[in-house]
């Protein structure tokens, strides 16, 4: 007899408990609308990792509800133009997830242009050299690369 069936056996069932109990769930949902909250701010504030609001919080993994959320955010209400550039890029990762490259290109152009500094950030390098197979139907997208640098 395994482990695994003398555990059953007992009584015992599943694996690791779950960190995110309901009310944790219920109040990252809360929070999420607030357009000066980011992912990690919300799971720092309820003492858990952005990836256990990932796991639990289905419509943040789909790429197409983030940018139905997103479109709701008056990006002009973000409190700095540090949030208003990681926004943009949190959007363009969204368009990058859902295969739509020129309208990842034009949220990173936007970000770059909230807040230069923050482009500068190893996701969007990663994005933007996935962006360089698109080179041809994206002008410009190798001068923005370079700029990230994504380009060595």
């Amino acid at each position: 007899m395994s482990q695994e069936e003398a555990a059953r056996a007992r009584g015992r069932v599943g694996g690791r408990p779950t960190v995110a109990a309901e009310e944790i769930i219920r109040a990252a949902r809360d929070l999420l609308p607030d357009p000066g909250r980011s992912i990690t701010s919300i799971a720092k504030l309820l003492g858990v990792s952005p990836g256990t609001l990932y796991n639990h919080i289905p419509d943040l993994r789909d790429a197409g509800q983030a940018i139905e959320h997103a479109r709701r955010i008056d990006t002009a209400a973000l409190p700095t133009s540090e949030r208003q550039a990681r926004y943009w890029i949190d959007v363009a990762r969204a368009f990058d997830q859902w295969g739509k490259p020129d309208r990842c290109y034009r949220g990173l152009l936007a970000a770059e242009h909230a807040a230069p500094q923050e482009v500068r950030r190893g996701s969007v390098r990663t994005m933007a050299a996935g962006l360089m197979r698109h080179d041809r139907a994206l002008p410009g997208v190798r001068a923005f690369a370079q700029r990230v640098g994504a380009l060595a």
